[in-house]
């Protein structure tokens, strides 16, 4: 069995439950559970569906995070998005989805919704596999797959449903083995990236 076939797409529906506490460095042998923000004793930051991408980027400059949860109006859990998404090209694509541009369209009018990866297109690591992953097992597992974040989940007892026990981070595993963070190619405009997608 590889590494990425621990990864699955949830099979039910995840109900909801920032950032833990600072470690000293961890080494690659040690185990993933060390560099896991775990729910059961960190905030799970959320943000409704309806929130434009602007708001909900100031909202995460103010919690210090890059990545949240969205939910819907009866706090179901839909999807989530990062600073990477509301930053990058998502918005643009959404813009020509919908036939405008940046000069018919203003980026703070698209929404949360319009750009989050729904909830049936994550991969996610069941929690019982988190014990037994070193550190250096799961940042191979996520370079391997490219992603930045990877949630946790666990199965409710004598339920069919699941919910989100935790997260790992990419770059917060990256600074606690005291290794270089991946380089993020640098911002771009607009108009830029508009000529580009066009």
């Amino acid at each position: 069995m590889t590494l990425r076939t621990l990864l699955e797409t949830p099979a039910g529906p995840l109900l909801a439950r920032g950032p833990q506490s600072a470690h000293t460095y961890v080494t690659p042998v040690e185990s993933a559970c060390l560099v896991m923000t775990d729910f059961r004793t960190s905030p799970m930051i959320t943000t409704p569906a309806s929130t434009s991408i602007e708001l909900a980027l100031q909202q995460m400059k103010l919690s210090g995070a890059r990545f949240t949860f969205v939910v819907d109006e009866r706090g179901t859990l839909v999807g989530s998005v990062t600073s990477y998404d509301i930053q990058g090209e998502q918005p643009i694509r959404y813009m020509q989805s919908v036939g405008g541009s940046h000069l018919t369209f203003a980026w703070r009018d698209v929404t949360v919704e319009n750009i989050m990866k729904p909830v049936a297109e994550w991969q996610v690591l069941e929690h019982g596999a988190v014990a037994r992953l070193t550190i250096g097992e799961l940042a191979t597992l996520m370079s391997d797959v490219g992603m930045r974040y990877l949630v946790v989940v666990e199965q409710l007892k004598d339920r069919a449903e699941w919910q989100v026990r935790g997260l790992f981070s990419g770059a917060r595993i990256q600074m606690l083995l005291g290794t270089p963070a991946p380089v993020v190619a640098p911002a771009r405009t607009f108009a830029e990236l508009e000529r580009e997608i066009a």
